[in-house]
């Protein structure tokens, strides 16, 4: 059963990434760029999309300071810690940060590392910030896997502003050579704090040190803010966004990039337009879901 699982888990994988793969192997450069894959993270700097983020960085934090410090204390009030706010990034920079994220070298690199034609969809630019009166168990601060798309979906993260250990707001993953993307951790506790969604999604730090190796292997990403991190969240566990010092924040650009082909997905436009797209893409990732193997702990 379990090899019958892990086969049909990588068949259904290939086959709805085909087109894209496809795609990728007839362009000419596909083979101009060279990179060891086996890590399916990348972890890179770039001088031109450093200069874009710098002056974003800038922007929030001179231009809108007092703005930010008033999103803050709004959304602390409304039990919240984490808002967007690109819709704060005037036109200029935005269509210069488009430029780059849409520009065809850029994407055909990531396309080349993950392996299949990959397309820009969308970017948001996310305020992190502490709050007190919230548990470091819940959501996305929990290890958790993505379920935005089917297979191949691709987020890139940049964190804007300085952070550390102690400010917290680091990024943290574990790495596919520990927990392989057909695999997945059990929820083994009824914790009842803790929402439906999370109990059933998320799972818990005592939980995760359990598995071999992975407590020394965890990756903390964003102590460098002249990196940016393209990883595939769908199939990787992740956490992120808890912030621990009082004062502190995170400035956090994430991009997402698709499969050229990939219909199954929230980001699609047809998504919760039309009901037959939506149920499908919500079937088809329950299936891949049971088709994972539980890791024994």
């Amino acid at each position: 059963m379990k090899l019958f699982k892990f086969i049909t888990f990588r068949l259904i994988r290939f086959i709805y990434l085909f087109p894209s793969i496809i795609f990728y192997q007839i362009k000419k450069n596909k083979n101009k760029y060279s990179f060891n894959r086996n890590r399916k993270y990348l972890i890179e700097k770039n001088l031109s999309l450093n200069n874009v983020f710098s002056d974003i960085e800038n922007f929030y934090l001179i231009e809108k300071k007092n703005q930010i410090e008033k999103i803050i204390n709004d959304n602390i009030n409304k039990n919240k810690y984490y808002t967007e706010i690109d819709y704060l990034l005037d036109d200029k920079l935005k269509n210069k940060l488009l430029e780059y994220l849409n520009n065809k070298d850029f994407v055909n690199y990531l396309s080349s590392f993950f392996g299949h034609q990959l397309k820009f969809n969308s970017f948001l630019i996310r305020l992190n910030f502490f709050n007190s009166n919230l548990p470091e168990n819940e959501g996305p601060k929990m290890w958790h896997r993505d379920n935005d798309s089917f297979f191949g979906q691709i987020k890139l993260f940049s964190v804007l502003n300085d952070l550390n250990s102690n400010t917290g707001g680091l990024f943290s993953f574990i790495p596919q050579i520990y927990i392989k993307d057909y695999e997945f951790v059990s929820n083994s506790y009824d914790d009842t704090k803790l929402s439906l969604q999370d109990r059933r999604s998320r799972i818990l730090n005592s939980e995760m040190n359990k598995v071999k190796d992975v407590s020394q292997n965890i990756i903390e990403f964003g102590k460098n803010k002249n990196q940016f991190l393209a990883i595939d969240t769908n199939d990787t566990y992740h956490k992120g966004g808890l912030i621990k010092q009082k004062n502190s924040f995170r400035l956090l650009i994430q991009v997402i990039y698709e499969p050229y082909f990939n219909l199954l997905s929230n980001y699609n436009s047809l998504y919760n337009k039309n009901i037959p797209i939506t149920y499908i893409k919500n079937i088809f990732t329950g299936l891949k879901n049971r088709l994972r193997t539980q890791i024994k702990i």
